[in-house]
């Protein structure tokens, strides 16, 4: 007796379901992102590979999703100096400016915070729970240069993080 490899036709069908409505899941949780946070947390002026790959991201998911971008610097990673004593800050937000409109946004808002004694994780969650933004797009550079707490973004961020690996 030949035994057959193939699937019934049952269960062909179900398996194609479940990859249409796992695809539809996934597409679903984009479709209702209507304003992403990048938090801006390199010392770089002309912003390291990790913050232009976050920056590539946003533009990207709010462009095919009809999202608005906040910007947010934080200058309080740069040695808590005020923005008029870092010659580079200029340069930075030039740079911000290009990588955004080469992603096609030349309209986005843009906050400089400083820290205040507190943590960038907890001003980006403060951040994202006044504008009510739904997705923050971080590099893992941030976190593996130790400017923001993995272990705390659970619990400052009210909205879903996306993080890129390096």
């Amino acid at each position: 007796m030949a035994s057959s490899s193939k699937q019934p036709p049952y269960k062909d069908k179900a398996r194609a379901e479940l990859q249409e409505s796992g695809g539809n899941l996934a597409a679903d949780a984009f479709a209702n992102v209507k304003h992403v946070l990048l938090p801006i947390t390199d010392r770089n002026p002309y912003l390291s590979e990790g913050t232009r790959q976050a920056a590539a991201t946003s533009t990207a998911l709010a462009k095919k999703y009809g999202a608005d971008i906040t910007v947010v610097v934080f200058l309080a990673v740069i040695d808590d100096k005020s923005k008029e004593s870092i010659p580079e800050h200029e340069a930075q937000l030039s740079s911000i400016r290009w990588h955004l409109s080469e992603g096609g946004f030349k309209e986005f808002k843009l906050m400089e915070k400083l820290g205040e004694g507190k943590k960038p994780t907890a001003i980006i969650g403060e951040v994202a729970d006044d504008l009510d933004l739904d997705l923050v797009v971080l590099s893992m550079e941030a976190i593996h240069s130790k400017h923001v707490d993995g272990n705390l973004l659970a619990e400052f961020i009210p909205c879903p993080v996306l993080l890129l690996p390096l």
